[in-house]
């Protein structure tokens, strides 16, 4: 509840400040009245004018913000929110979110409904304006953060504390003046009487930083006060998320590519040490907030009677001009969110994979958002969230769209599709992933993804590229083999490809009239070295595109590091 000891402005106010000059004024007067020339002492009070709004005091510093009094309730700027409370709080098109744990909280301008997790909720006061700047009630803000507002109407201020950290404390030991800054030479804010008890946020030179009871803030001599016991929190810390456990010491998920048909599950071999599955079921449909669906509810029962959890995967088609259209809007953002998990509960799914590549840079911030709306919601349903993203590069659409150390605080699993090093359509022949690249590449995420949250991504694939001279032209170009294919390929023309040490992989090239074929080959020496990889920075498992393309006897390989 908002602490009021009495009576606030209006909302907008433009108060110039009374102040009573005609004190001085009156006694000149009556002094040039008498025709004496008088020099008033600099010693005359005059009152100072009263603020327009109050200051805002967080830590023991003013903000440069004010707050706002409307109707005796407290108003907090959005930048203050956003600096010193949560760094991610958004403000949308009049729209402010809020994301917690568990919680997405939509408060809109000139309106009393709010929503929660998509649900309408009753609001006794809207989110106002004032010039272009959004003010939050404060009794809002207390219901979802950890923090405390005291209106001080004497002192015209508003102090803003966290409730779930300890707080310094002292005791005044003798009469002193707080002052504006830590020297004797400013001006005085309040004279604070012996056993006064104000609270600490820094030392300055000799000086304390402290808040007082009447509402104020300055420097005090540090000689002056005794410190005593600090103050508990009276709310407690959030506990971290821990996602629901999965059989097996890591994840070992396999991705299983869908194309409009789910394949028949009792086709599918054993996978010993899998324990996920994502099909590519859903996609963002080109009708702006319409979700694409080619779930199958045969396959997840077939998955859970094998013991596998199913993450159906969620991909933007990537397509960057549609992902804009949905992520850029709110309510686009809210529709799809809710046919997603709509999807997930009919068809009993245990986690979502967001596969959302080629992505404007420029969008990053509102794709980051995307998943912060998203996952609160999905953990209400028990859901795991999982996303996939590139190497780190310069690429703008292909790299620099992620904000990898921010989708980290919030998702559970961040999946580094560490292949396509050479991807297609490059003008030059080169390996799917190399072992050194891979490992590069593990050590540049770690910078910004705890290894906890890191999958590592791995190839069941490789590509055979063709070099050919026409027209005295150089063309190259290549096309996709799973790991038996490309040994039949070797076999066909009874050759046999060697162990370069400066990739971890296996390599051949031949020459066949004026065509030049190149293939570096991933097998169960190559997949070792990648798990020796995840092992060797403590990674949270591994996942592999895709089912099919694998020689069975790679999930030998796998599963002694994931069980």
């Amino acid at each position: 509840m908002i602490h009021e000891t009495g009576t606030g402005l209006p909302l907008r106010s433009r108060l110039s400040g009374r102040t009573r000059p005609w004190r001085g004024i009156f006694l000149v007067l009556l002094l040039a009245s008498a025709s004496l020339l008088v020099v008033l002492p600099s010693f005359l009070w005059v009152e100072r004018p009263v603020p327009e709004r109050p200051r805002l005091i967080y830590e023991g510093t003013v903000y440069r913000t004010p707050g706002v009094i409307s109707g005796g309730e407290v108003y907090i700027p959005f930048d203050f929110i956003r600096e010193k409370i949560d760094p991610d709080v958004f403000w949308d098109n009049e729209v402010l979110v809020i994301t917690t744990r568990d919680k997405v909280i939509k408060l809109r301008t000139e309106e009393l409904t709010a929503y929660i997790n998509q649900h309408p909720v009753d609001l006794k006061l809207p989110v106002v304006m004032e010039g272009s700047m959004p003010y939050v009630p404060a009794c809002v803000l207390q219901e979802i953060y950890p923090v405390g507002a005291h209106y001080f109407p004497d002192a015209r201020t508003v102090q803003v504390k966290r409730l779930d950290v300890w707080t310094r404390r002292g005791e005044v030991k003798e009469a002193f003046f707080l002052r504006e800054a830590p020297s004797f030479l400013v001006r005085r804010v309040e004279a604070i009487g012996p056993g006064a008890v104000v609270s600490i946020y820094g030392k300055r030179g000799g000086w304390l930083l402290v808040e007082t009871s009447s509402g104020n803030s300055g420097y005090i001599r540090e000689e002056k006060v005794r410190e005593i016991e600090p103050e508990p929190p009276s709310k407690e810390l959030a506990r971290p998320y821990a996602p629901p456990k999965l059989p097996g010491r890591r994840v070992f998920l396999i991705w299983e590519q869908v194309d409009r048909t789910t394949p028949d599950p009792s086709r599918i071999g054993e996978m010993p040490g899998v324990n996920v599955v994502s099909p590519t079921w859903f996609s963002l449909s080109q009708t702006p907030g319409e979700v694409l669906n080619t779930a199958d509810a045969r396959y997840v029962r077939w998955a859970h009677s094998r013991g596998y959890h199913v993450w159906g995967l969620f991909s933007n088609g990537f397509d960057p001009v549609r992902t804009r259209s949905v992520i850029r809007d709110s309510d686009l953002r809210d529709r799809v969110i809710a046919q997603i998990l709509l999807y997930a509960k009919a068809y009993s799914l245990d986690g979502i994979n967001i596969d959302f590549e080629n992505v404007y840079h420029a969008d990053a911030s509102y794709l980051t958002q995307f998943v912060r709306e998203l996952v609160p919601m999905a953990r209400q349903q028990g859901l795991v969230v999982s996303m996939d993203v590139t190497v780190k590069s310069e690429s703008p659409n292909w790299s620099l769209c992620y904000e990898r150390r921010k989708l980290a605080e919030v998702l559970d699993y961040v999946i580094l599709m560490a292949y396509d090093q050479y991807p297609w359509g490059s003008p030059v022949a080169g390996p799917v992933s190399t072992i050194p690249w891979t490992e590069d590449c593990i050590k540049k995420t770690l910078e910004e993804v705890p290894r906890e949250k890191l999958i590592l991504g791995v190839p069941f694939y490789t590509r055979l590229w063709t070099e050919r001279r026409q027209d005295g032209q150089f063309q190259v170009s290549s096309k996709a083999l799973g790991m038996e294919a490309a040994e039949k390929w070797l076999q066909d023309r009874g050759i046999t490809a060697e162990r370069d040490p400066e990739t971890g992989l296996r390599y051949v090239q031949r020459t066949e009239g004026d065509v030049t074929y190149k293939l570096w080959l991933e097998d169960e020496e190559s997949m070792k070295m990648r798990m020796m990889l995840m092992e060797k920075y403590g990674l949270a498992g591994v996942a592999a595109w895709r089912r099919g393309f694998e020689k069975p006897s790679i999930y030998e390989v796998i599963e002694p590091f994931v069980r």
